[in-house]
């Protein structure tokens, strides 16, 4: 039955993959459908983030609003599959360019319903871009950089009109989730809305209980696919720590996980064979040092030099990793984007020794640069006499990255470099890289549809937003003139050779300035227990990127909609 369904959803998967998406789309074709006789109901325990009290902010606005918002509450236009890079129609069914290339007109699937029983329509659409242009400080993906305007065609079409030529605009607007104009029109203050009765498309836009230590989302009854999602509702609890989190996975009580599980072959796998499963997919983001270039001695290229000489990359992947990953190259690229590494790059990368294990070259940049023991007390000081002393902060409870970070401490501590480890919970964790009140930083990167995308929202200036705060993974707040224009230009043009060329020059940019020192691609951590339920992505049939904690591309959302029970837990 499993291998059967597999293969039927994975047809269905592929035809809707197919859809053009250029030219109206009149009665298309659902993205997914329900199979019949499909086993219905039950509850499936999810863990993805160790955090030990839930906030209730379910606005898709905010920088950072409660786990699953995105995607299973409220749904994009667009849904990108970054396995195979394939775009899927969604709240939209079509995109359609001018022959200049400066206008996109968007045709909305009708029939669709908020969770309210309201109507989803052009209206809401518009008033959702129209609302990120207003208040620029929501517009966190910078799409107003290159939207001239928004229309209302009629109920089920908008015209989108841009101020340039932007090859992706499709995928960066088709990545938008809308919000209810019915409901956010009344608000007072879109940016700090908590939206704790949250209305939505999506699958599981019933928030059915919340507590502090658990809350749940339950199935849609409003839903737009019919018979869809098969499972009742899906539970989040909360736990102190990733040792905590990571023992309700070992025990069996999480059917669904994305956690770091050291030596998972035996302290999972083995435990029960036949229902403990994982697939650390290697198309993950780039984890990277970040360093707040904002301030000294951060501000210093030769600083940022040292420290990736100085960082054993080996014992990092080896040690804190446990071996799941590999050293990430200069350029931030990790496998996905292969293709796309310059050699121009890697080589200016090796004269500069970065991304190499070399303390003593690193000990001789910091002297060359005038970092030196100015006042006798064993540790470097600035330039101008004062100590340098700075914290890494890493995410208390993840203990790979915990365990990395006190690794690059020691590597630092050296080589003369004052660095001390600092475990803040993940909302500060991530609150002080976007507002840039840290020094140095252990991070993610951005795995989009194209390397364009991971540099833009490493690099460019208009992801810094309205309020300062750095939008994407801007956390390095870096950024120039040029690499902005090199930017622009990309999706200017369709050319591979001159995209190529593009991205070969941002590379070089990062590299010779040393934006960020890039460790290792990340592991895509995703543990999967079928005792209860099936219907994942396995690595035979990894349909889509199978982590309940991905965001970038909502592929939680096809993982969401073809679990399903064992057996029949209607009722239950």
């Amino acid at each position: 039955m499993q291998k059967r369904l597999f293969a039927v959803l994975s047809i269905l998967l592929v035809l809707s993959m197919s859809l053009s998406m250029v030219g109206a789309q009149d009665d298309a074709p659902l993205p997914l459908e329900a199979v019949e006789g499909t086993p219905r109901g039950g509850t499936v325990q999810v863990s993805h983030r160790a955090q030990p009290l839930w906030v209730a902010n379910f606005n898709i606005l905010a920088p950072d609003p409660t786990p699953d918002t995105q995607g299973l509450i409220y749904e994009p236009l667009m849904v990108w599959n970054e396995v195979d890079g394939s775009k899927i129609p969604w709240l939209a069914t079509s995109f359609e360019w001018s022959d200049d290339l400066r206008g996109l007109t968007v045709t909305l699937r009708e029939g669709v319903q908020w969770s309210d029983g309201e109507d989803f329509n052009a209206d809401d659409v518009v008033y959702t871009f129209n609302l990120l242009r207003e208040r620029p400080e929501l517009d966190r993906g910078a799409l107003w950089q290159f939207i001239e305007s928004v229309e209302k065609v009629d109920d089920y079409t908008v015209q989108f009109n841009l101020s340039t030529v932007n090859t992706l605009g499709d995928v960066q607007i088709g990545q938008v989730e809308p919000v209810p104009e019915h409901i956010y029109s009344q608000v007072e203050d879109p940016v700090t809305f908590t939206n704790e009765n949250p209305v939505g498309t999506g699958p599981f836009a019933n928030v059915c209980r919340f507590e502090e230590q658990v809350y749940e989302l339950c199935a849609n009854e409003n839903y737009w696919i019919p018979g869809l999602p098969y499972v009742e509702r899906l539970r989040y609890p909360g736990f102190a720590g990733n040792e905590q989190a990571n023992l309700a996975v070992i025990n069996g009580e999480t059917d669904w996980a994305g956690h770091f599980l050291p030596d998972i072959e035996q302290t999972y796998v083995a435990l029960d064979p036949e229902n403990n499963h994982y697939y650390f997919w290697p198309g993950g983001d780039t984890v990277s040092i970040y360093m707040n270039t904002e301030k000294p001695p951060f501000d210093d290229v030769a600083f940022r030099q040292a420290v990736s000489q100085a960082i054993d990359y080996e014992s990092v992947v080896g040690i804190g990793m446990y071996g799941y990953t590999v050293p990430a190259n200069a350029t931030g690229l990790g496998p996905r984007y292969a293709n796309w590494v310059s050699q121009e790059a890697l080589d200016t990368a090796a004269e500069m020794g970065l991304s190499t294990f070399d303390s003593a070259r690193a000990a001789t940049t910091l002297d060359e640069a005038g970092y030196v023991d100015a006042d006798g007390d064993g540790w470097r000081d600035n330039l101008d006499g004062s100590p340098i002393a700075f914290n890494v902060q890493v995410v208390n409870g993840w203990t790979d990255w915990v365990t990395s970070v006190q690794i690059i401490s020691q590597n630092l501590q050296e080589i003369g470099v004052n660095a001390q480890v600092v475990t803040p919970e993940f909302g500060d964790w991530l609150n002080n890289l976007q507002t840039g009140t840290y020094d140095m930083s252990i991070g993610w990167g951005s795995a989009q549809f194209s390397p364009w995308n991971y540099y833009r929202e490493l690099l460019y200036s208009g992801m810094i937003g309205e309020d300062g705060r750095a939008n994407g993974v801007s956390w390095a707040r870096w950024n120039s003139e040029e690499v902005d224009a090199l930017i622009d230009q990309f999706p200017t043009t369709a050319d591979e050779a001159e995209q190529m060329d593009i991205i070969g020059q941002i590379q070089n940019a990062l590299v010779e300035n040393v934006v960020i020192v890039p460790l290792f691609p990340g592991p895509t951590w995703y543990e999967y227990n079928t005792a209860r339920f099936t219907g994942f992505p396995t690595e035979e049939n990894y349909y889509t990127q199978g982590s309940p904690w991905d965001r970038a591309s909502n592929s939680r959302l096809l993982v969401a909609l073809q679990i399903h029970p064992n057996e029949d837990m209607t009722g239950e």
